[in-house]
């Protein structure tokens, strides 16, 4: 797997850089998510933490993918910044994170839920 950093762009007000890769892999699938993080780290020196992709666009039969990736200055700014669902699919444990958030979700829908229902019950 080759990889060649297309643009970079810098994004002062979120605290990121946006990058568009080119990935070569030609006689091979295409790349996981996690070894793209890990090029795109090694390329600009930072944490594998910092590195969330975005998107991986693969053209039939060529062996060439796109990678649109969003490099972070720090995680808390990340967590911040990036959806939950793009969190989870950059984390090995994704699935269970977004089990926890849609358990959340529903206890405070049931909670307004109570709270309406004793609401109307003391008119």
């Amino acid at each position: 797997m080759e990889l060649k950093l297309e643009t970079i762009r810098e994004n002062k007000l979120l605290a990121r850089r946006e990058v568009v890769a080119t990935i070569v892999h030609s006689g091979s699938s295409t790349p996981t998510r996690q070894q793209v993080r890990e090029a795109v780290a090694a390329q600009l020196g930072v944490k594998p933490e910092l590195v969330f992709i975005r998107k991986i666009l693969t053209e039939f039969g060529r062996g060439v993918s796109r990678a649109e990736v969003h490099v972070y200055d720090s995680e808390a700014t990340a967590k911040v910044v990036e959806p939950l669902y793009i969190i989870a699919r950059n984390s090995p444990d994704g699935k269970k994170l977004l089990e926890e958030a849609k358990k959340r979700k529903a206890e405070i829908r049931e909670k307004k839920r109570r709270k309406k229902k004793g609401a109307a019950k003391k008119k």
